[in-house]
C-alpha cells in the first residue's frame, strides 16, 4: 500500500478504514492513469492488481506481470516461418513430377533415345578443370579424390535395410544422407506436403525392409535426386552429366559405354590415375551429358542411369556435377560466404556449402535462420548468409548437428522443424540420417513457434548465454519479433529492471503480445520413436531405434545421456533434456545387441 500511495497521490491516509480505503482508492487510480491506462471498465480489485504490477517494476521486485483483464493490447498476427517456396524463373509446366508409388512394380518400356532427349553437352577441358577445382579446391589430395573417383549409388544387401543407400567408401556421406533423406520422404510420406500422419503399415514395423517393391527401388531413387535438382536449379535447365575417366585418344562420348563395376581392379586403377591427372593440372575426367528443360525429361533420364552408371565408379561425382551445373558453377559461388571454399575438404569429407546445396538447393555457408552481419556497420561489415526462409520456405527436410551441442554453430528453427519428420545428423567426421514415420513430430505449436523464434533473437542481443540482455538492445529485439514501437512503452515499463531484460521474462511478455500462453510450452509428443540410418561400410549398414521421451529432468540424472555422447547431445539441440535410448534393429550389429549409442565421430 505504501508503494502504491508513493506512485500515486502520495496523500496521507484519513482515519478510519473507509476513509484509508478511499484514499488509496484515488491513488490508485492516479496511478493507472499516468501509465495511460483505460480504467473506465476495470473494478476497483482490477485497478489494485494493475497498479501493484507497475510498482513492483518501480521499486525492484522483478517479474513482468501479466496485464490484467480487459486492459490488455490486441494480440498480433503470429510470424511466418517461411513463405511456400516458388521458382519465378521456371516454365509453368516445369514442375517437380508426382512420386511413384513404392508398392507399383515398374514397368521398364523402351528406352528413350539417349539422342533424341535433350540437348547434347560435351563440356570442355577448360570448364572440367573449373568444375572440379570447385569441388576439390586448388591443391586437392590424391587419396581425398580416389574416394569421389569409385563410388556409385548402391542399395543395402543387408536385411530389412534394403531401402538404405550403401556408403563403400568414406567422404561421401554429405551426398548419400541427403539423398537418402528424400529418398525416405517418398517412402514414407509419399514426397508430398499432406497433412495426414497416415504411413503405409507395412513400413511402421520395418521401415527400410523391401516388402515386393524391387524394381521401384530405382524410381524412387530417380525421384529423389530429381527433387534435389528441381530445388537446386533456378532455371528450367537440368543437366545430366555422366563423369567418367579419359581414354587417351579418344573424344568424350554422350553417356559413354558401361564402365567397369564400382570397386574393381580396373575401377581401382583408372580412379587413381585420374586423381593423380587432376592433381597435377592435367584433365583426367571427361563430362558429358544432356540439357533437358522440364524435371519430368530429368527424372526420366536419372531413372535409366540409377541402374547403370550412376550405381559405377564416379556415379555419386556424376550427379554432384550435374547438380553444379544445373545451378551454374558462378552461382554455387556466389552462394557462399567465402567464394574459394572447395566443396569437398580433408578425407574427402563434404562441407556445410555442399550439404547445404544438396538439402534446399543453395551452398549457403551457415545452418542459421536467415542472414546476419559481421560487425556493427552494415556498410562495411561481412554479410553471412544461413538459411533463408523468406526465399527457401521451410526446408522439405531437415538438419542437426553435433557442432551445435559443442556451440560452435547454430542451427535454425527451419532446419530443426522441417515439412517432413528427418533430419541429415552432421558431425566432424561423418553424415547419418534420423527419422519418424509420424509427420506432426516434425512441427512446432504455436507457442512454441514464436517461444523458439523469441528466444534466437534473445540470444543474438544477450550479453551471457540468453539469459539477460541490456534494455537498449529492447527496441531493436521488438522489431525482430515484429512488435511495433507502439508498445514499447509499455516493454520498457514490464521488463526493464536496472537496465537489464530477463529472457524468462521477455519469452512470457512476448507470448502475450501474440495470444499465446505464458505457461511452458507443451511438445506434440512426450515421446518419440525414431530411427537412424547409417550407410557407411565398414562396419555396414546398420539401422538403429531411438527413443526420446522428453523430460524436465537433466537427463545426467534420468539414464538417458550424459556428459561426453555426442549423439544423445545432438539430439538435445532438438529435444532439450530428452531421454535418449538407442538399441540396435536392423543391418550391421543388429545381432550382438548392446543398445549404446552411435558415436558419431568414428562412424
Amino acid at each position: 500500500k505504501n508503494r502504491i500511495n508513493s506512485l500515486g497521490a502520495r496523500g496521507e491516509c484519513a482515519s478510519g478504514a473507509s476513509a484509508c480505503t478511499s484514499s488509496w482508492a484515488a491513488a490508485v487510480a492516479a496511478t493507472l492513469v499516468s501509465a495511460d491506462m483505460d480504467i473506465s471498465n476495470m473494478s476497483e480489485e482490477d485497478q489494485l492488481k494493475a497498479a501493484m504490477a507497475l510498482s513492483m517494476q518501480a521499486f525492484g521486485g522483478g517479474g513482468a506481470a501479466a496485464p490484467p483483464a480487459g486492459i490488455a493490447a490486441p494480440a498480433l498476427a503470429m510470424p511466418e516461418r517461411g513463405r511456400p517456396r516458388t521458382f519465378p524463373r521456371k516454365d509453368a509446366q516445369d514442375v517437380l513430377p508426382p512420386c511413384p508409388r513404392s508398392s507399383a512394380k515398374k514397368i521398364r518400356a523402351e528406352s528413350r533415345a539417349s539422342d533424341t532427349a535433350g540437348t547434347k553437352l560435351a563440356v570442355p577441358d577448360a570448364e572440367v578443370m573449373e568444375l572440379f577445382r570447385l569441388v576439390f579446391g586448388d591443391k586437392p589430395g590424391i587419396p581425398d579424390m580416389e574416394r569421389w573417383l569409385d563410388v556409385g549409388f548402391q542399395f543395402s544387401p543387408l536385411a530389412k535395410t534394403e531401402w538404405g543407400l550403401w556408403q563403400r567408401h568414406g567422404g561421401p556421406c554429405g551426398i548419400f544422407a541427403p539423398v537418402q533423406a528424400f529418398l525416405m520422404r517418398s517412402l514414407l510420406f509419399g514426397g508430398e506436403a499432406a497433412e495426414t500422419d497416415a504411413v503405409d503399415p507395412q513400413r511402421r514395423d520395418q521401415p527400410m525392409a523391401l516388402s515386393g517393391e524391387e524394381d521401384s527401388r530405382s524410381s524412387l531413387l530417380a525421384h529423389a535426386l530429381t527433387t534435389v535438382l528441381f530445388q537446386t536449379a533456378p532455371t528450367s535447365s537440368y543437366v545430366i552429366c555422366q563423369v567418367a575417366t579419359r581414354e587417351p585418344g579418344l573424344a568424350p562420348a554422350v553417356f559413354p559405354s558401361p564402365a567397369p563395376a564400382a570397386g574393381s581392379p580396373e575401377a581401382v586403377a583408372a580412379a587413381q590415375a585420374a586423381a593423380i591427372a587432376i592433381a597435377t593440372g592435367s584433365c583426367g575426367l571427361s563430362v558429358s551429358g544432356r540439357v533437358v528443360r522440364h524435371a519430368a525429361a530429368a527424372q526420366q533420364l536419372l531413372e535409366e542411369a540409377v541402374d547403370s552408371w550412376l550405381a559405377g565408379p564416379c556415379g555419386v561425382l556424376s550427379f554432384l556435377c550435374s547438380v553444379l551445373l544445373s545451378r551454374s558453377i558462378g552461382t554455387v559461388r556466389e552462394d557462399m560466404d567465402d567464394m574459394t571454399t572447395p566443396l569437398i575438404g580433408g578425407f574427402g569429407h563434404c562441407s556445410q556449402e555442399l550439404v547445404n546445396l544438396m538439402l534446399i538447393g543453395e551452398a549457403s555457408s551457415n545452418v542459421f535462420d536467415g542472414t546476419r552481419w559481421l560487425g556493427d556497420d552494415p556498410s562495411s561489415g561481412f554479410l553471412v548468409k544461413g538459411i533463408d526462409g523468406d526465399r527457401v520456405g521451410v526446408p522439405l527436410v531437415g538438419y542437426l548437428s553435433e557442432l551445435e551441442a559443442m556451440r560452435y554453430v547454430t542451427v535454425g528453427t527451419l532446419y530443426k522443424h522441417p515439412d517432413c519428420p528427418i533430419w541429415v545428423l552432421g558431425s566432424p567426421t561423418h553424415y547419418t540420417l534420423l527419422f519418424s514415420m509420424r509427420r506432426s513430430d516434425a512441427q512446432l505449436s504455436r507457442e512454441a513457434s514464436l517461444e523458439q523464434r523469441a528466444k534466437q533473437i534473445f540470444n543474438d542481443n544477450a550479453l551471457d548465454e540468453g539469459s539477460i540482455a541490456m534494455a537498449s538492445s529492447l527496441g531493436a529485439m521488438l522489431t525482430a519479433l515484429g512488435i511495433g514501437s507502439d508498445r514499447l512503452a509499455q516493454a520498457q515499463r514490464e521488463l526493464v529492471n536496472e537496465d537489464v531484460v530477463l529472457w524468462q521474462d521477455f519469452k512470457f511478455w512476448t507470448a502475450r503480445q501474440f495470444g499465446c500462453s505464458d505457461g511452458p510450452s507443451q511438445a506434440s509428443s512426450s515421446k518419440l520413436n525414431l530411427f537412424l540410418y547409417d550407410g557407411q561400410d565398414p562396419p555396414g549398414p546398420s539401422l538403429r531405434s531411438i527413443v526420446v521421451e522428453q523430460s524436465d529432468i537433466d537427463p545426467r540424472f534420468a539414464g538417458g545421456g550424459a556428459d561426453g555422447d555426442a549423439f544423445a547431445a545432438t539430439l538435445h539441440t532438438r529435444w532439450p533434456n530428452a531421454v535418449v535410448q538407442v538399441m540396435p534393429f536392423a543391418g550391421a550389429g543388429s545381432e550382438g545387441g548392446g543398445g549404446g549409442a552411435p558415436s558419431m565421430t568414428s562412424l
